[in-house]
């Protein structure tokens, strides 16, 4: 007689224990791997939140990346304005208009310069080992050439000096190899001869080069003086009734390449006096005599400014020539179409040197025959956008910068026109040419007339910077949440599923003592 067991252990048979095996292997898999499910599939209908939110750590995650990527970069930029900062500073403290002690035709302030100059390209040649930093989105490789290059020219093409001589050539009208130390030069100004009536002083034609003739203003009894505005433009003074007085004067302006303007003072002394200064004319017994005594001043004094302030003046040009170059549309239309900056070169007169250049060569011939000092992206209109990351929904920052930007090429300019020019003890008007140059370099790395700075680049740039950490620290509580979010639905809690295990084990455990007990029950041991 067979004994019926279904009932008396409420309904367990053979699937109910295979159920309750699978159920604890599951549950000592969760305390294991601290996962709900190896599979979306077993999280039931919060399998879609899962998805969706693993999704935005994933987006997350790329954004973080992107975040640090860009921080590295604007940190190596910073890092490169503030150096760059730092060395104009030291330039500008190191040129000083009475350290004029000379070692190998420079002084001082000028071997700073230098310095400043290579230390300037070596900050503004930076790189994070995949792109350089300062070449807008031409990144491959260094934005700007080695000094030694774009200063001396290579093989085929000429440098900074070559156009720096060029250009004093053609301002101080005179082809020799240093037209600053040349008597000779005349500021493209002709002078009438001593003893010809009315004294002249005229523009040698109508073109950009040398001194112009501006206002003149003073006056001195028996002589007057007429400003022809031209171009080309002169001065007449003639000579006419009655006699100048001591201390009257006349006043000639002048405007010069880089757009200053020198005024040429000359005043009356009285005819017996004992010292007469170079900006001073006696009066003579005549007023034809008193206008050959100014004349000879005149002249002296316009040698002078041609040799010194003039002289300073065109390298300061020079270096805006070469190194902002040419920048009208119209000029660089071509053909062929030449991209902005190519350096302005000169066409030399009908003397065949530049001592009486009229004219600028096109872009086309100055491209093919002068370096360009800057090699990276030259016509993207902003550079801030030329390097540009996704940092979140819907923003993204832009923190490129080209090295020809207005601020950093204003400092190269004034370096190497400071380092380049050459003076010598045996030069009357070596200080006082000096003297001229240091302002216009100060001035000029200072940025006075300038409408960005450096520091007005790193402003743009922290400002990018601070957008970037924005968003990463956005980004790092998100991640946060949406973790918390993902361990609500995909983890387990150690101590329920612990508890749930010593519930079925001890369920398992008192079926498999029951069913072993029932296995040996007879119809003897029932009965």
């Amino acid at each position: 007689m067979s004994i019926r067991t279904a009932g008396i252990l409420s309904g367990l048979n053979a699937s109910d224990f295979m159920r309750m095996k699978a159920q604890l292997s599951d549950l000592q898999r969760q305390l294991g791997s601290g996962k709900k499910s190896e599979t979306y599939g077993g999280l039931g209908p919060e399998r879609g939140f899962s998805l969706a939110f693993r999704a935005s750590m994933s987006q997350i995650d790329a954004w973080q990346q992107s975040i640090s990527l860009v921080t590295t970069r604007i940190s190596i930029i910073d890092t490169s304005l503030t150096g760059i900062a730092k060395t104009v500073s030291s330039t500008k403290t190191s040129f000083q208009p009475n350290e004029y002690k000379l070692s190998s035709g420079r002084t001082i302030g000028q071997v700073a310069a230098g310095d400043g100059l290579n230390a300037v390209v070596s900050m503004l040649n930076a790189n994070d080992g995949t792109r350089y930093v300062f070449g807008g989105r031409k990144s491959a490789t260094p934005p700007v050439l080695d000094p030694s290059i774009f200063l001396s020219g290579d093989n085929s093409k000429d440098g900074f000096k070559t156009v720096l001589l060029q250009r004093m050539q053609a301002d101080l009208g005179v082809a020799s190899a240093n037209p600053e130390s040349n008597p000779a030069a005349t500021g493209r100004l002709t002078l009438s001869a001593t003893g010809t009536q009315p004294v002249t002083l005229a523009e040698d034609g109508t073109h950009a080069f040398g001194l112009k003739v501006g206002l003149v203003s003073g006056a001195v009894d028996g002589l007057t003086a007429t400003r022809t505005a031209g171009p080309p433009a002169s001065v007449s003074i003639a000579a006419g009734a009655g006699n100048a007085a001591p201390n009257q004067s006349l006043t000639i302006g002048f405007t010069l390449p880089d757009g200053s303007i020198e005024n040429l003072t000359l005043t009356a002394v009285a005819a017996d006096a004992q010292l007469v200064a170079p900006d001073q004319f006696r009066v003579g017994a005549t007023s034809a005599d008193t206008l050959n005594n100014l004349r000879a001043a005149l002249g002296t004094q316009v040698s002078r400014m041609v040799g010194t302030k003039l002289a300073a003046a065109s390298a300061v040009k020079a270096g805006d020539d070469f190194f902002h170059g040419e920048t009208q549309a119209a000029a660089l239309v071509g053909p062929p179409a030449i991209e902005p900056g190519v350096p302005k070169r000169l066409v030399a007169g009908v003397s065949g040197t530049m001592a009486d250049a009229i004219a600028y060569d096109t872009p086309q011939n100055a491209e093919a025959r002068t370096v360009r000092w800057y090699q990276g992206d030259r016509v993207s209109p902003n550079p801030r956008a030329t390097a540009s990351a996704e940092v979140d929904n819907s923003q993204a920052v832009f923190y490129g910068v080209r090295a020809d930007e207005e601020a950093l090429r204003t400092a190269v300019q004034y370096m190497a026109v400071a380092s380049s020019l050459r003076f010598s003890e045996s030069d009357p008007n070596g200080l006082e040419r000096f003297q001229a140059l240091t302002p216009r370099v100060v001035s000029g790395l200072s940025m006075d007339k300038a409408s960005q700075t450096v520091q007005s680049i790193q402003i743009e740039i922290a400002a990018a910077n601070t957008a970037a950490d924005s968003a990463k620290t956005r980004h790092s509580d998100r991640r946060a949440m949406l973790g918390g979010l993902l361990a609500d639905i995909e983890g387990v809690d150690d101590n329920d599923v612990t508890v749930q295990i010593l519930a079925l084990q001890t369920n398992l455990q008192a079926s498999y003592q029951t069913s072993s007990m029932l296995s040996k029950l007879t119809i003897v041991n029932y009965m």
